[in-house]
């Protein structure tokens, strides 16, 4: 292979390497019909201030024919903008000519830093500065893509043919490399830049799959469970039924057989029976509930009311206990929450009843209830922590798989369903113990956002 044709190879690979790295929506943007608009009436304005406006004719000295003839190669970019107007992708022969009509703009900004007075001069020279670093980022100038950057050179010498002075001389010594280092710099900081974004997106998007799995895992487990209460409740409900029944025969035999005692006996069934009936309908409640759970949308739900409710409710049947909510009451705190006030109200006073209850053994003397907007998330978090005995550690090595509870004040709902209604909703349930002792609880939910 010929050094003439490995160049070519070198110079083709490198081109569609600086393709590859460019924003097109940015670089469309930019050039697009309406800032160059906007640009030709700004150059106008110029002109016309450098000419006409008082002291500036002799402070620039510019010939303002000259300019203009100088600004036409900058019209190559106009018609790139006007040719992929309404367009979402450049063609290789678009960047051709975003190359050319960039190097133009350069080459007209140096050319008025080449034709006004000396006196003047460094303030178009601050221009080119600017629009150097402006094009190295836009266009994503780097040492192994230097396109726009042999442009730039291109632009300068050209534009250096048209001053007569030292003065002008020296002026482009010094801006040509520090515009050259300029656009370097700012095109590899854009790469660098795009780099990270695109690096942060991949794992944001493995973050995110990896949180519809577990969501997806979360809603099988949840309907699981609340199908197994329907399941509990419905052969609870046929055992109450068979018990009732019992209960109506005995009565019978009572009423028949009489004897010593019988009053008593009559008292006992009488309390059989009441005790039947509100067990019936504790279970048809549940069913009821649990069959609503499974497919009620979310619903917005205000948590500082809820904890204050729970608060007094739990309060009167451990009033050893010192239960305190402590919320910054004038932040919001809405939670979107499967089930609405219902579900989060049985699920917290489930959970404080069962930090209040301890192990069974000990039971805690004072139950902390705090709530805020947790910081990187920006998910609802509740934190029950309790004085109590906490968790075993065979307990905190396992998942949370117990349905229901030995502890004989429990409301029967259980750790594992409280789980799984708060997973339900999109939240999390997690279980620790305190350094100081006492276990705590963490739930995040999702939280309402405000505009």
């Amino acid at each position: 292979m010929s050094p003439l044709s490995s160049l070519s190879g070198t110079v083709r690979s490198s081109f569609r390497r600086w393709v590859n790295a460019q924003n097109v929506p940015e670089v469309l943007t930019a050039s697009s019909v309406g800032p160059w608009l906007a640009l030709i009436v700004l150059v106008l304005l110029v002109l016309a201030a450098a000419t006409w406006a008082p002291y500036a004719r002799q402070f620039f000295a510019l010939p303002v024919g000259t300019a203009l003839l100088c600004f036409l190669p900058a019209l190559v970019d106009f018609a790139f903008a006007l040719l992929h107007h309404k367009r979402q992708h450049v063609e290789t022969w678009g960047w051709w000519m975003s190359l050319i009509g960039t190097t133009g703009v350069q080459f007209f900004v140096a050319s008025l830093m080449a034709l006004s007075a000396p006196q003047g001069a460094p303030v178009f020279a601050g221009f080119f500065l600017f629009t150097a670093g402006f094009h190295g980022r836009l266009f994503r100038v780097t040492p192994r893509t230097p396109f726009l950057a042999v442009g730039t050179t291109l632009a300068l010498a050209a534009a250096a043919l048209l001053f007569a002075r030292a003065e002008h001389a020296a002026l482009f010594a010094i801006t040509a490399p520090t515009a050259l280092m300029a656009e370097l710099y700012l095109g590899t900081f854009a790469v660098q830049h795009d780099r990270t974004a695109a690096e942060a997106e991949r794992l944001r998007a493995a973050i995110q799959a990896r949180m519809l799995a577990q969501q997806e895992r979360d809603v099988g487990r949840m309907s699981q469970a609340l199908t197994d209460i329907i399941s509990h409740t419905e052969d609870m409900r046929e055992a109450l039924l068979s018990a009732g029944t019992i209960a109506d025969l005995l009565t019978a035999l009572l009423a028949r057989g009489g004897g010593p005692g019988r009053a008593e006996q009559e008292k006992l069934v009488r309390r059989l029976h009441l005790d039947l009936s509100h067990l019936r309908d504790r279970a048809g409640d549940i069913l009821q509930k649990g069959r609503r759970h499974i497919g009620s949308d979310p619903e917005v739900v205000d948590l500082v009311p809820v904890l204050d409710s729970v608060r007094e409710s739990v309060g009167l049947r451990f009033p050893e206990v010192d239960i305190a909510v402590q919320v910054n009451r004038s932040e919001p705190l809405r939670a979107w929450v499967r089930g609405g006030v219902t579900t989060l109200r049985r699920v917290i006073e489930n959970l404080v009843t069962n930090a209040c209850e301890g192990d069974g053994l000990r039971a805690a003397g004072a139950v902390r209830i705090s709530a805020r907007t947790e910081p990187l998330s920006g998910r609802l978090e509740m934190i029950i922590a309790d004085d109590g005995p906490g968790f075993s550690p065979e307990r905190l090595a396992s998942p949370i798989q117990e349905l229901s509870t030995t502890k004989p004040q429990s409301t029967g709902l259980g750790l594992y369903t409280c789980e799984c209604l708060i997973r339900a909703s999109g939240g999390i349930l997690e279980r620790q113990n305190a350094s100081e002792g006492g276990a705590v609880l963490r739930v995040l939910l999702p939280r309402e956002l405000h505009s």
